[in-house]
């Protein structure tokens, strides 16, 4: 009599670790994101490589992760790239060897059954793909393509995406209100494409961020309002700041180039150079209009020296 041996899986649920951050109260992001944060991680390698949102462990100075076991070991920030909003991480010690492979983005279309796993349950939730389309975020942040699904996922943040093969496709990022075709609010979430990180996983975790030149930064938080860009907050120390910005102007255009959405002006300050490059702002003021130059940096060095400054 003979026997067929079946290679042994893993639950993929095994993959999915609970992230817990502390930040310090002086930390930049501590006042909106808080200084304790809660979020999951999913591991993609055996090595114990994973991903979660990157604000869930911006600016940390602790970040420990939880197995379903209860076996928890410090994690170290490995990459954090912040044009996607994806974070790199892996546990001092290993936590498990089980982990999700990931697929592309279009892999999982409109009204496409997806399931979304988190560290508190055992069993993935069931959703659907709404729309897949792009978001800007007041941050200086714009995907081109963004999932959006619902129903609402109460734990959204670092949570997985798994598309009809169960395969990992995204990252959970926001809880939103979601316009339906007769004009209702429909609460649902938005995850983050995985394969914006995907192909550069090694460079990353070798240098702390993708290969290429880095996007300029100002420094801004910015809201638009009938086709104006109000500056609602400004990162003190950052290009907006040093160069005179205030709360309350309105963006009127980049070298002369009108903006009116937040869309249309984070690709207008992006093509216009890498990181380091000297860019004039027409600014409305009351009735009047004045004039800015900012001498941009790259978001990454900017927060890595304010950590730097912080924990010394």
């Amino acid at each position: 009599m003979s026997a067929t041996i079946l290679p042994f899986e893993l639950p993929r649920n095994e993959a999915v670790m609970s992230v817990h951050s502390l930040i310090p109260e002086t930390a930049m992001t501590a006042d909106f994101l808080g200084t304790e944060r809660q979020s999951h991680a999913i591991q993609i390698s055996p090595d114990g490589l994973m991903l979660t949102v990157g604000y869930s462990i911006m600016e940390a100075k602790e970040v420990w992760i939880t197995n379903r076991r209860g076996q928890t070991a410090e994690g170290i920030v490995l990459a954090q790239d912040y044009d996607s909003g994806i974070a790199l991480i892996r546990p001092t010690t290993s936590l498990g060897k089980a982990y999700l492979d990931t697929d592309g983005a279009s892999t999982a279309n409109i009204g496409d059954r997806v399931e979304i796993v988190t560290s508190e349950n055992t069993k993935a939730m069931d959703a659907a793909i709404f729309a897949k389309e792009e978001y800007a975020g007041r941050w200086e942040y714009l995907l081109e393509e963004a999932f959006y699904t619902v129903p609402l996922c109460e734990h959204w943040s670092g949570a997985g995406l798994l598309n009809k093969q169960g395969k990992l496709v995204g990252i959970g990022s926001l809880a939103l209100g979601l316009k339906g075709p007769t004009g209702d609010i429909v609460p649902g979430n938005l995850f983050i494409p995985t394969d914006l990180v995907m192909p550069y996983l090694d460079y990353m975790t070798a240098h702390g961020q993708k290969p290429g030149k880095l996007r300029p930064w100002l420094g801004t938080l910015i809201e638009e309002h009938e086709s104006e860009l109000c500056v609602v907050g400004l990162y003190l120390g950052a290009p907006a700041a040093r160069a005179g910005m205030r709360t309350g102007d309105v963006i009127l255009s980049v070298d002369s180039q009108p903006v009116s959405s937040m869309a249309g002006f984070f690709r207008t300050l992006w093509h216009f150079g890498p990181a380091g490059t000297r860019i004039p702002l027409t600014l409305k003021d009351g009735d009047g209009t004045r004039e800015v130059v900012l001498d941009t940096i790259d978001r990454n060095s900017f927060f890595v020296q304010h950590s730097h400054n912080m924990f010394n």
